[in-house]
């Protein structure tokens, strides 16, 4: 019997555990420093643990275990192949990567570290998002969700940043295209962050449509701008939208409604993969989403994957570091997958991100229209 959302995960992610100082690297420690100092000024730096810690996992299976979700069926998850890893990484990088099995230390000094167990725990993310569209494609679920670590979207091509190693959302993407035939695949980050791995990975690429919502620069990683929009065969397949700090639920749905869904009908994708960050709670310190924000997000676009691709919908995990908030979201958000009833969500009296979501939709109005052009695209207004 079809359930209606698959949950993947793996205990085996909480093995990476990149806890304490680079004592060999004291520059890179006082970079992560100064940047957890801007982000979380609240925070002790002398007992303040690296932020993507095992504990964000625990939280959320947790509140997922303490109160199920009626729907839900959990999955197992096997790591990724080398052959999967090399469609987005290169063969240097990975064979890098490896090396690191059994150590501990920072990367670089943007707060990027491994533990003893990290190389596995990040095999089995990027595997996670591979196994959950093989389900999909068969039929087995609805939709799907993984909650992984160490999350994916900064990592690029040839070396890791800003906590990720492999970038999951695009080893997805990547194995979707080449072992299951799906001609066009759209990706919308609604991390806080801008996913400058995947924008770098997908920037040529007619066929992978990428919408990222996120704090505007100069906040990290500095990039994402407004302008960005793909390069050579993929100019105009790549759709920023940058946002000020201190945006709400409002700001997400509105990008839903003014960007995300116009270029979804426009594209026409056959699968929707979201990089689900959910460090735009207001408990992260830096805008102001709840957990009835998510939720609603997560009905629309499970909406909007049902009109336009079958149904077939995959959320990866990305960041959200707080962990009352990030589990509290993540539930939300799985429960709207199941097709729990979203009746109502919060809303800031002066939402400040609404009048940056308004100059990206007339930005993009003319690309997205483009898209449209594409031979067996459906029409911008089709319902």
């Amino acid at each position: 019997m079809e359930k209606r959302v698959l949950i993947f995960y793996d205990e085996r992610m909480l093995g990476h555990d990149p806890t304490g100082w680079d004592e060999e690297h004291p520059d890179w420690s006082a970079a992560v420093k100064s940047m957890i100092s801007q982000q979380f000024p609240d925070a002790s730096l002398d007992t303040y643990n690296h932020p993507e810690r095992p504990g964000r996992l625990t939280a959320i299976v947790d509140a997922l275990s303490a109160s199920p979700i009626k729907g839900a069926d959990w999955r197992a998850v096997a790591p990724a192949t080398t052959t999967q890893l090399q469609r987005v990484h290169s063969p240097s990088y990975l064979a890098y990567i490896d090396s690191l099995v059994g150590r501990s230390g920072w990367l670089a000094q943007d707060t990027t570290a491994v533990s003893p167990d990290s190389v596995a725990a990040a095999r089995l993310a990027a595997g996670a998002g591979v196994a959950a569209c093989e389900a999909l494609a068969a039929r087995e679920g609805r939709n799907a969700f993984c909650i992984v670590r160490p999350p994916g979207h900064h990592a690029l091509n040839d070396r890791p940043m800003g906590f990720c190693l492999y970038n999951n959302i695009a080893v997805a993407a990547a194995h979707a295209r080449a072992s299951l035939g799906y001609e066009r695949v759209m990706i919308w980050d609604w991390d806080m962050h801008h996913g400058n791995g995947t924008q770098a990975l997908f920037y040529h690429d007619p066929n992978v449509l990428v919408i990222d919502s996120h704090v505007e620069a100069p906040f990290y990683p500095g990039t994402g701008h407004i302008e960005e929009t793909g390069a050579g065969a993929g100019r105009g397949f790549h759709l920023n939208v940058p946002l000020p700090r201190g945006c709400g639920n409002a700001t997400l749905l509105d990008v839903f409604d003014r960007v995300v869904r116009p270029a979804a009908h426009a594209f026409d994708p056959a699968l929707i993969l979201i990089s689900a960050g959910f460090d735009c709670h207001y408990l992260d310190q830096t805008c102001a989403m709840d957990d009835t924000g998510y939720a609603a997000l997560a009905a629309r676009v499970r909406s909007l994957a049902d009109d336009c691709c079958d149904g077939r919908l995959l959320l990866v995990l990305e960041g959200g570091y707080e962990p009352e908030g990030l589990s509290a979201s993540v539930h939300a958000t799985i429960g709207a997958l199941a097709g729990h009833a979203v009746d109502t969500f919060n809303v800031l009296p002066d939402d400040s991100g609404l009048a940056a979501v308004a100059k990206a939709e007339q930005f993009h109005a003319e690309t997205i229209a483009r898209l449209a052009y594409r031979p067996g695209a459906r029409a911008i207004g089709h319902a």
